[in-house]
């Protein structure tokens, strides 16, 4: 009994206001009224591939310093 009175007092009728979904929505709208479809395809393709995206540059970073610490043992080496 003690729960479900106090899950009701929880319960409110204000709903929070998300500023930052706000400001996602004006941007996409903004984009689209500049560039037009174009600019949600991209969206899209960024949003649909963004785990791979990140994948990818996670792995040329990890190339590219093995390279310079490579590069650096060389020379000091020789």
């Amino acid at each position: 009994m003690r729960n479900t009175v106090k899950n009701r007092k929880q319960q409110s009728t204000y709903l929070p206001t998300n500023i930052k979904l706000i400001v996602k929505v004006t941007l996409i709208a903004l984009g689209f009224y500049i560039w037009g479809t174009g600019f949600i395809w991209v969206l899209l393709g960024l949003y649909l591939g963004w785990a791979v995206i990140k994948q990818l540059l996670s792995c040329l970073v990890s190339l590219v310093v093995l390279i310079i610490i490579l590069a650096l043992l060389v020379s000091l080496i020789f």
